[in-house]
């Protein structure tokens, strides 16, 4: 599958290479990406798939983790890694000259790795400090406190890191049984966006993984959990309260899903969206608010977050209150609404202007449904999306009774 400037190759050992040319560029953007993540973890092992990216950086035959940095350093390569609930990614960023260098550099994290008890222990530490940090930054730890009463005893609601318990129950031999399972050829796909010809990048590839193991991946899906709306409460020594709304919907047809996110930038994605304008530009109630379609592979969660002293609340949410009955009444602006079409249409093509947002836009699409989207046809469907068409949709979404709700209160 390809076009002029974009190549997808499957190696013969089920290996993918995902290449886009962009012409008269000096830099390049590289990443090599294993479709699993926390959602993969053990019961009672939670922070494995994690625990695993973080160890790779420590050592593998030819440099320690002191070295791998001084090494891309040298070469001003900006590089690092992530961990979510379904992918798990490796990326740089570097010079044309470079390629080579780097390339092999970070494919060491994958066909060179050591795994050993010393590095093992100290990296457990640093996990450690990690978790806590999330545990002091309220913004960061509502989003994992939401994504728990909405998806109750099921992989999607624990933390990617992992908990102090549950970081203390991993093993060195599960970090090495999670590689050997899951950092397969066939579970892998690397992808390339800069001027480095295809055939250069490609002839490496088949060089560095020839011999990389090639077993299939079963996919297995934890059945997602029933999810009634529900209110979780908690204090903390803080200056505001925060707050997320959360409503799943487990539907993921394509349709759905590009309303769902139109229905998000309308709501609380740009200064005009309604959410955003009515509890901070006319009502100064809050600095900080927004709303974002978190997807997965089997469900979506629609989110509304926003901060503000303890005092103001109740008027917060009369305003949000006042904001849903509009919807479901139908007394929206179609003004707005045709403002918010034209700027999703702009920000994407932003996106896919810049070499790192293009790679992530195309490995979110591959994640989320295993298309490769090298002919783009977002901005064409949006387009089709009517008025009243959207009336209704929204009518249906905003639903009174079927919100969850975390929030973080001032003691």
């Amino acid at each position: 599958m390809e076009d002029s400037n974009q190549k997808l190759v499957v190696l013969p050992n089920g290996l993918r290479l995902l290449y886009e040319h962009l012409p008269n560029y000096k830099s390049f953007i590289l990443s090599i990406s294993v479709f699993a993540g926390s959602r993969q973890d053990p019961n009672k092992k939670e922070g494995l798939a994690h625990f695993v990216e973080h160890q790779l950086f420590r050592r593998n035959e030819n440099y320690t983790n002191t070295q791998i940095a001084k090494e891309f350093e040298r070469t001003g390569t900006l590089y690092n890694a992530f961990t979510e609930h379904e992918i798990t990614v490796f990326y740089l960023k570097s010079l044309n000259e470079n390629f080579t260098k780097v390339y092999t550099l970070l494919s060491d994290f994958f066909v060179k790795p050591v795994f050993n008890e010393k590095d093992f222990e100290k990296e457990k530490k640093i996990i450690l400090e990690e978790i806590k940090s999330y545990y002091d930054d309220p913004e960061e730890l509502i989003f994992d406190l939401g994504n728990e009463i909405i998806y109750p005893k099921h992989s999607l609601g624990r933390l990617i890191t992992g908990t102090e318990k549950t970081l203390e129950n991993i093993t060195l031999q599960d970090i090495k049984q999670f590689f050997n399972q899951y950092y397969t050829s066939t579970n892998i796909l690397i992808s390339f966006i800069g001027n480095i010809p295809f055939e250069q990048f490609s002839e490496l590839s088949s060089k560095i993984f020839s011999d990389f193991p090639s077993a299939a991946i079963p996919k297995k899906i934890e059945k997602l959990p029933n999810c009634t709306p529900k209110t979780k409460i908690l204090k903390k020594s803080i200056e505001q309260s925060h707050i997320l709304m959360l409503k799943r919907i487990d539907s993921i047809e394509p349709d759905l899903i590009l309303k769902l996110k139109l229905l998000s930038y309308f709501l609380g994605e740009s200064p005009s969206s309604m959410i955003y304008n009515q509890l901070r530009e006319k009502s100064a109630l809050v600095y900080n608010s927004f709303t974002n379609l978190e997807q997965y592979i089997d469900t979506n969660v629609l989110q509304i977050y926003f901060a503000t002293d303890k005092n103001k609340l109740d008027k917060s949410f009369e305003i949000i209150d006042e904001i849903f009955n509009k919807i479901q009444n139908r007394k929206i602006s179609k003004d707005l609404f045709n403002i918010s079409k034209n700027a999703m249409v702009a920000q994407h093509i932003y996106k896919i202007e810049l070499p790192f947002e293009k790679m992530m836009n195309t490995l979110r699409s591959i994640q989320l449904n295993e298309k490769y989207p090298l002919n783009d046809n977002f901005i064409s469907k949006l387009k089709l999306i009517n008025f009243e068409e959207f009336l209704e949709f929204s009518k249906a979404i905003i639903s009174e009774n079927s919100w969850s709700k975390v929030e973080i209160l001032q003691r």
